[in-house]
Parts: structure tokens; C-alpha cells; sequence
């Protein structure tokens, strides 16, 4: 059975991130799987990253909706260890 195509995407941009290709990406198909059941609840920053993109343009698609979601969560700043 074949993945669903966002699990496919995040397995093999782990996959490339670690191994420098695509090759094997299934092996982090549950890895990715777990990432992508992270990001169901957006963080207060994608919240509000989509508020101010609603506020100056409320014409949005909920595509452009979805990217000023991810903008604004990949703009915060990394976690410290």
C-alpha cells in the first residue's frame, strides 16, 4: 500500500535531509508521519501569522491561508536544547 502523497513529501525531505537523497524514504515514513500528526494544532504564532495575513488580504485561498501558516511557524526563531 502506498503512502499518501504529504507523508511521501515529509518522508523523503527527512530522508534528503539525513542521507543527501530520496533513496529508502520509506524508511521515515512513520517518522514523518509522526511530524505531520504534530503540526494538527497550529502554534500561536501560525495563529496569528494567519490573522494578519486575513487582515491584508481577505480574499485568501485557503492554500495562501495554509503558507502563511507554515511562514509564520517556520519564522520562529529554533528552540534552544
Amino acid at each position: 500500500m502506498s503512502e499518501p502523497e504529504m507523508i511521501q513529501r515529509v518522508a523523503r525531505a527527512i530522508h534528503r535531509k539525513r542521507h543527501g537523497d530520496e533513496r529508502g524514504w520509506q524508511s521515515v515514513s512513520p517518522e514523518a508521519r509522526a511530524a505531520i500528526e504534530a503540526m494538527r494544532e497550529p502554534t500561536p504564532e501560525m495563529v496569528a501569522g494567519l490573522g494578519a495575513a486575513a487582515m491584508s488580504r481577505p480574499d485568501l485561498t485557503i492554500a495562501e491561508m495554509w503558507r502563511a501558516m507554515f511562514d509564520a511557524a517556520l519564522a520562529e526563531p529554533p528552540a534552544s536544547r
